[in-house]
């Protein structure tokens, strides 16, 4: 079935400005169908002949293609091109912005959402609801706080994704991070404290009674028997080596799951900044 699409697709490719009037419904057969890389073909060849109207629902087929194909770039640029007398327009302007909120690009992400100019709801809404979420990815608590009070309660669509942002915005506010440097001096202090203040409770435990028995043992064995004897000498090599390795351990242990938190918070964000642009403007 796909090499039958293929040789369509050739086919109607070839024609040029001859079947023009009937490159829009192909081209949404193709989306819908999930060749992307053809959509994106047969835009680039048709584009050189439409005019304005034509044009704006080509870059937004354009767009839809390279955002399903994953190129966030090339898909804010073609989305941008549309032109505010598009009834894609305000789709295009916030999966747009979405783009740059997911590249990290949050300075550009918010001049885009920024500027879409709505009185109306729920678009207003929806414009405070990803700037809040913007805010949120920067750090910035009171400004999102500020963002989500300016969606209006009425709007039903938006009301579960405010509360999940909400409730994210308080975590990360009250979050107190934990300190690498500090576990490390717990674990130089009392080996294994350092992973339990991580949090990993069991490997700190581990650890510090095999440290504390290691220990034991290179001092019995130094008290015996010397500080040059073959044994002290192992066994305080073993000691030595688990000593390093464990404060290594919690420091490196605090680290990642502080990243890891990080991670999911900004995971969240995504996942939540994204679930009404596709209720708002289903494909």
């Amino acid at each position: 079935m796909k090499y039958l699409f293929l040789v369509v697709f050739i086919l109607m490719a070839r024609t040029g400005m001859g079947q023009q009037k009937n490159e829009l419904p192909f081209i949404v057969h193709l989306i819908n169908k999930g060749y992307f890389n053809e959509v994106i073909h047969l835009t680039d060849r048709y584009s050189l002949y439409q005019e304005q109207g034509k044009q704006d629902s080509l870059n937004y087929y354009r767009g839809w293609a390279f955002y399903s194909l994953k190129n966030l770039e090339q898909s804010t640029l073609s989305l941008l091109s549309v032109g505010k007398e598009s009834p894609f327009y305000l789709k295009c302007r916030f999966f747009a912005g979405y783009n740059q909120i997911f590249l990290a690009n949050y300075t550009e992400a918010g001049n885009i959402i920024s500027q879409i100019n709505v009185r109306d709801e729920p678009n207003l809404s929806l414009v405070n609801f990803e700037l809040s979420g913007i805010d949120l990815l920067q750090g910035n608590w009171p400004k999102a706080k500020e963002h989500l009070q300016r969606v209006n309660a009425n709007v039903a669509t938006l009301n579960q994704q405010v509360s999940a942002l909400g409730q994210i915005n308080q975590e990360l506010e009250t979050h107190r991070p934990k300190s690498p440097l500090l576990a490390g001096v717990m674990s130089c202090i009392l080996p294994g404290s350092g992973k339990i203040y991580a949090g990993k409770t069991g490997a700190g435990i581990a650890s510090m009674i095999a440290n504390i028995g290691f220990g034991l043992i290179t001092w019995e064995n130094y008290r015996k028997l010397g500080i040059g004897n073959a044994k002290t000498i192992f066994f305080g090599s073993i000691f030595a080596a688990n000593y390093v390795s464990n404060i290594y351990g919690s420091v490196i242990s605090v680290r990642v799951i502080e990243n890891d938190y990080r991670d999911a918070k900004h995971n969240q964000i995504l996942f939540q900044l994204h679930i009404p642009l596709r209720n708002f403007f289903e494909q």
